[in-house]
């Protein structure tokens, strides 16, 4: 049976998405510093969202880095 076009096409994909970021790398990092001096209340919203949801989280996301690291190191 024929691949399908998205396996057919996937590291085509992956060098698009990647030489991509690295053309806008640049432009997102200063986009970030500029919201952080702009909008300083949205910069604690997005710390403090990111950090009720790692303390809420913490047991699956050490958990999936566990695996993560053991499948590393076995490979």
């Amino acid at each position: 049976m024929d691949k399908s076009y998205y396996d057919r096409n996937k590291e085509a994909r992956k060098e698009y998405q990647k030489a991509y970021y690295e053309t806008k790398k640049g432009d997102l990092r200063r986009k970030r510093e500029l919201e952080v001096e702009l909008n300083p209340e949205k910069q604690e919203k997005n710390r403090n969202y990111q950090r009720n949801y790692y303390l809420t989280n913490r047991q699956k996301l050490l958990e999936r880095k566990r695996l993560r690291y053991n499948n590393a190191k076995s490979a």
